[in-house]
């Protein structure tokens, strides 16, 4: 028997979630997606890189060691409530839902 440790409510992608939601990643730490995603969309100065499948996140969230990264839309992401988790999976359910 392998011992288990909970890290959060769900499975998602980043992408599933809206800027300024905090999440636990794959460790167990927190994370919280950037107000402002700036390199989402191609702007006119030469030197700022246009990345549309990259998010900004703050990883380590809420500590002395908080830092910005890019991370892939497709990365796996927990929700750190189990209210979240219902949120993030009604707005998945209703975007394909739209689609259809």
């Amino acid at each position: 028997m392998s011992l288990t440790q909970h890290i959060g409510y769900g499975r998602f992608q980043l992408q599933d979630l809206l800027p300024g939601e905090v999440f636990a990643r794959f460790d167990g730490s927190l994370a919280k997606v950037c107000d402002k995603q700036p390199y989402r969309e191609p702007q006119a100065s030469c030197n700022h890189p246009f990345l549309p499948d990259h998010f900004w996140v703050w990883i380590d969230w809420n500590t002395s060691n908080a830092r910005k990264v890019f991370l892939h839309a497709t990365a796996l992401v927990h929700a750190v409530t189990a209210e979240q988790a219902r949120r993030i999976a009604g707005r998945i359910l209703q975007r394909k839902e739209q689609s259809a």
